[in-house]
């Protein structure tokens, strides 16, 4: 959807389990007590420590990016209270599955990765190339929803519980921090065919934010977000006069939300 966008809207890393800080130097039983072999398993211990960051790493270019970004990664993972378990120990199974089951320390993390998968099936489209008068961009646009109310891949209830969901957390959207009058489940957030469609019009200098609040809890920003104005006329051809690059008519989009192409004059 947003093919300019050089960073994901966020990262999840799921972990298999690792020892708490304070047992990284811990060696395993067959080396404990044999001062010899106590360098193998502390080598192995500090091998397995940056292999973990490495993995996070992959996710961005550069350290630099990964830094600027670092809020939008999430880390699922429990810690052991002595080494790790060997990866062919089977009988560690059950186990490992109480540990995360039991674990509350996780419920945050994950209530936190929730609202960013809610808020990233929306996303946000113009309906023209914007027009500037004294240095602001006059915006119009949609909030759209990438869960249609019948998308044959869904069960034919998940639209419905989005909506139900956002309700009971009393969700809003905000335009750059201000709330954007009515809420997500109204009846005029959708549109003739029974889909998202939530219409917004504002001046924006360049660059703005529509982020999703849900409850009390830090809004999280939906897909694409924050948005420069000319990557989203480039994003949606909105500036190909003479056609998009397939040689594909540019498309308008009717105030119900059908699509249908552009009259030649």
């Amino acid at each position: 959807m947003f093919p300019l966008v050089e960073e994901p809207d966020f990262v999840l890393s799921l972990g298999t389990g690792e020892p708490a800080p304070k047992n990284y130097d811990i060696s395993t039983n067959d080396y404990r007590n044999d001062p010899e072999h106590r360098m193998i398993p502390r080598a192995r211990d500090l091998v397995l420590e940056k292999t973990r960051d490495r993995t996070l790493r992959r996710a961005y270019k550069s350290a630099k990016l990964a830094f600027k970004f670092l809020h939008r990664i999430h880390r699922l993972s429990v810690e052991f209270d002595g080494t790790e378990p060997r990866l062919d120990d089977a009988r560690r199974i059950p186990e490992l599955i109480s540990k995360v089951q039991n674990d509350n320390s996780l419920s945050g993390p994950i209530d936190r990765v929730i609202r960013c998968l809610v808020a990233s099936v929306f996303y946000f489209e113009l309906d023209s190339l914007p027009e500037k008068h004294d240095g602001k961009y006059r915006i119009s646009g949609h909030i759209m929803c990438s869960i249609r109310l019948k998308d044959p891949k869904l069960e034919s209830d998940a639209f419905p519980a989005l909506l139900r969901k956002l309700c009971a957390n009393s969700a809003e959207f905000l335009l750059d921090g201000y709330p954007v009058p009515g809420a997500p489940h109204d009846a005029s957030s959708l549109d003739a065919g029974g889909n998202f469609r939530k219409r917004i019009e504002f001046n924006s200098e360049g660059k703005f934010t529509i982020s999703l609040r849900q409850g009390s809890w830090e809004p999280c920003n939906i897909s694409g977000s924050p948005f420069g104005v000319s990557n989203l006329v480039r994003a949606q051809d909105l500036d190909a006069y003479f056609g998009t690059p397939d040689h594909g008519k540019r498309k308008r989009i009717d105030e119900d939300g059908s699509v249908r192409k552009r009259r030649r004059i």
